[in-house]
């Protein structure tokens, strides 16, 4: 407990990290239910790595003498996130035209986007040898050092997300499952689902700056999957999902402040012991239920 109040005081020197680990692991999730529930798993591979393929495209010009933003490492940051969020919103684009347009991306185009992707972010980094230290832990969602200004507009931002995800659940909900009844009740089919591609577009693109891609696609699929035996409702879902995600996201930041271990991993390793957990204490109440699985 002593540990847990130290690294929660506001005068902690990580305090930055916490906070926002914390922001990343309560929302993500509520984006993750419905990349689960729309069967969008793959978009949750493709797309944490579009995004750090951004990061390097950005900086990677900035260091070839384009540079558009000054102002040091400030500056980085905020390219990167620009660049963040124009590749991600393009990406989205795409294979939310592409869905319409055949009713399906299909595992082979968000294969090939990965792949094209990965290689993109990696010959990026390979031509910015003089920056490739800074690029690096971009990549790698190093949140030590975010601005206090960064932060706050950083924690305004996934505040926004998880409002708009719950204030418009049903009708996000509704053209997710009953595209047709959703027409038949005059709700506009095309602008919800923008709504959600934005919302999923701007998560994953401040998450990657924040924690880096692995994380990123660990809190979109685990969390979710942990929480998904125990929902009755999708209210329900949701909140235990973020509830699953914001206790991986502390535990791992204090298995890895006590033992100096890289925090990605240890938060997408606690995410996976949740996930676990819950699969195995549910297939033990199915059993004392007799071999029943609860309605």
């Amino acid at each position: 407990m002593s540990l847990l109040a130290e690294v929660l005081a506001p005068s902690f020197l990580l305090h930055h990290a916490v906070y926002g680990s914390l922001a990343v692991g309560f929302v993500c999730p509520l984006v993750g239910v419905y990349i689960i529930l729309r069967r969008m798993v793959f978009w949750g591979v493709a797309l944490p790595q579009v995004s750090a393929a951004g990061i390097a495209a950005a900086l990677m010009l900035q260091g070839l003498g384009y540079a558009w933003l000054s102002g040091g490492e400030a500056g980085e940051r905020h390219l990167a996130i620009v660049g963040a969020v124009l590749f991600t919103g393009a990406a989205i684009l795409a294979l939310a035209w592409l869905e319409r347009r055949g009713g399906s991306v299909g595992d082979g185009r968000l294969g090939a986007l990965y792949a094209a992707a990965g290689a993109a972010t990696i010959l990026c980094v390979a031509w910015n040898a003089a920056g490739e230290t800074e690029m690096m832990g971009l990549l790698k969602g190093e949140i030590v050092s975010i601005s206090e200004s960064d932060f706050h507009a950083m924690i305004n931002a996934f505040a926004a997300i998880a409002a708009g995800l719950f204030l418009f659940q049903k009708e996000l909900l509704l053209v997710s499952f009953d595209r047709d009844m959703a027409v038949t009740l005059g709700r506009s089919v095309v602008v919800w689902d923008a709504l959600l591609y934005l919302m999923v577009g701007l998560t994953v693109s401040l998450g990657v700056m924040t924690v880096g891609p692995l994380v990123i696609f660990g809190l979109l699929v685990l969390p979710p999957m942990a929480a998904l035996p125990w929902a009755r409702s999708m209210g329900a879902l949701s909140v235990l999902a973020s509830l699953a995600g914001g206790l991986s996201a502390l535990g791992g930041f204090l298995l890895s402040y006590s033992y100096d271990l890289p925090l990605g991993p240890v938060i997408v390793g606690a995410a996976t012991a949740a996930w676990a957990a819950s699969a195995a204490l549910r297939a033990l109440v199915d059993l004392r239920n007799g071999g029943r699985a609860a309605p």
